[in-house]
Parts: C-alpha cells; sequence; structure tokens
C-alpha cells in the first residue's frame, strides 16, 4: 500500500484488507484507522500506508467494543460456588427487561453468549462482558515470537500446521493471567484462538481445585521434605512440581511459603 488519491479510496483499502484478514469492517472505526495508519503525503500525492506496525495498532485500537458474533469472556458460577473463565459469541443483545432489540442497538443493555464448554449460554449485563482480546498479549515481532527455540532451524513452528507444511510462527499468543502461550502463523491465527488457550487454562484450572483446596487449607504442604525413596515422590515434592507447572494457581499464602522456602535453599547452597 503506497499512495492513494483521496480519503475515500484510503477508507475502501482499509475496508478491502480488513475483509481479507477475515475481519467484519463494521466492528471497525474506519476513519479512526485512517487517521492512525495512513499519512497525507501533501503535494497532492494523496494518502499512504504507514508501517505493518502503526495498521496492527490502528486495527487493535478502533476495534468497536461489541457486536453480534464477537468473541468474549464471561465468569461463570458453577456448583460449590467456582467460578470459571468461559468464552463465547455475542448471539443476542437483549434489553433491561429481557426483550430482543429489533435491529443493531447502539448501547445494548445486555448480551446472550453462546458458550463452548458449559451447558447453558450465558444472559448478563454488557457491563459483566469482557473482549476476549482483553485477556491476551499479542506478538508479531520476529525476536519475541521466536525468543527460546531450540530446534535446529533457531524457530518455533506454527502449533496448528506444523505437521504438514512446517510453517513458522508468526504470531505468539499469551494469555496474561496465566502466561500460557500458544504460536500459530497469520493463517492459522483467529479469535478462536484465543478461545482455545483460553479454555486450556480452564481445563488446568479445574483439575487443581483440590490442590488449591489442599494449600489454602494447610499451605506449609508446600514445604514438606523431599522422599528418601528413588522411587516415589513426597507430598511435598508432588506440590511444588504442581506450583512450578502452575504458578498463577498457588495460593498466597502457601506461594509466600514456598518462595522463603526457595531462597533458604539457594541461601545454604
Amino acid at each position: 500500500m503506497s499512495g492513494y488519491g483521496s480519503i475515500r479510496a484510503v477508507r475502501e483499502v482499509i475496508t478491502d484488507t480488513l475483509k481479507a484478514e477475515g475481519r467484519n469492517p463494521n466492528a471497525y472505526n474506519i476513519t479512526g484507522i485512517a487517521r492512525d495508519a495512513f499519512h497525507d503525503r501533501g503535494r497532492g500525492w494523496g494518502y499512504g500506508a504507514g508501517t505493518e506496525e502503526e495498521w496492527r495498532a490502528a486495527v487493535d485500537k478502533h476495534r468497536r467494543p461489541f457486536g453480534i458474533g464477537d468473541m468474549v469472556r464471561v465468569v461463570v458460577t458453577v456448583d460449590g460456588g467456582h467460578t470459571e473463565h468461559h468464552y463465547g459469541r455475542i448471539s443476542q443483545f437483549r434489553k433491561a427487561n429481557g426483550g430482543i432489540y429489533r435491529g443493531q442497538p447502539v448501547k445494548p443493555h445486555s448480551a446472550y453468549i453462546e458458550l463452548d464448554h458449559h451447558t447453558r449460554g450465558w444472559l448478563g449485563p454488557l457491563a459483566d462482558v469482557t473482549p476476549a482480546l482483553d485477556d491476551f498479549e499479542i506478538v508479531r515481532e520476529w525476536g519475541e515470537v521466536h525468543r527460546g527455540a531450540l530446534n535446529p532451524n533457531g524457530y518455533f513452528h506454527c502449533l496448528r500446521c506444523a505437521f504438514h507444511t512446517y510453517k513458522g510462527a508468526q504470531v505468539l499468543i499469551v494469555h496474561k493471567r496465566s502466561g500460557q502461550r500458544v504460536r500459530v502463523c497469520e493463517s492459522c491465527f483467529s479469535d478462536n484462538e484465543l478461545a482455545r488457550l483460553g479454555h486450556d487454562v480452564l481445563f488446568y484450572e479445574r483439575s487443581s481445585r483440590d490442590t488449591i483446596a489442599e494449600l489454602r487449607a494447610k499451605p506449609e504442604l508446600i514445604t514438606a521434605p523431599a522422599s528418601d525413596s528413588h522411587y516415589a515422590k513426597s507430598e511435598g515434592e508432588t506440590y511444588r512440581e504442581w506450583a512450578d507447572s502452575f504458578p498463577w494457581m498457588v495460593p498466597a499464602e502457601a506461594a509466600e511459603m514456598y518462595a522463603a522456602w526457595k531462597q533458604g535453599l539457594a541461601t545454604a547452597g
């Protein structure tokens, strides 16, 4: 994208580019993208596109908060009083009295969301709905995407198409709360990947509920002595291995005791 004759032409280019990326142009402030990602060349030369980084930043900045079909995250309370983060798509906007709007509301009150891993959908105020993108960091800088790669080529393959194309990853998706991450190519990157990673975290948390409850009740278990046997782990070793794998789930008091325990080992060593 080099030069265009008018702002109208720029808007058409932006709309076409968003469609080519699999995005719905109606979900974006096209004028805002034009302002931030295109530059007036002056002297009658029209407008020219900025850098790839400017384009990505403008697209992320000027996406409208919510629309039908958007991937979002909500907090669901399940049996036992546990709360879970679930992802799904908005299928309807509702009024405060539960009625369905006619047409596209400017400021809808509530949303009905089809959830992927729950027995029923979710209906609640739009104030309790979080855009899925807010839960993740999206990195496209090559050095950061491939930092720590150990294969002979020095880069990570796309997680989704590695078995048939061996394409290098171009996007690093990081779940902010847990630090869990995946790497995919641009062709495989979509908001479905955000939900997939978010639900991976959900399943980790579901399977760890007993461990979390035990450490809340007795945080000292995490510093229990190591086993004298080469064939069996002690209770403390099992808890510590779990904590190293899932640090965001460790209860606060147990986390403090574990940190002090590790510091004591370092000092003694």
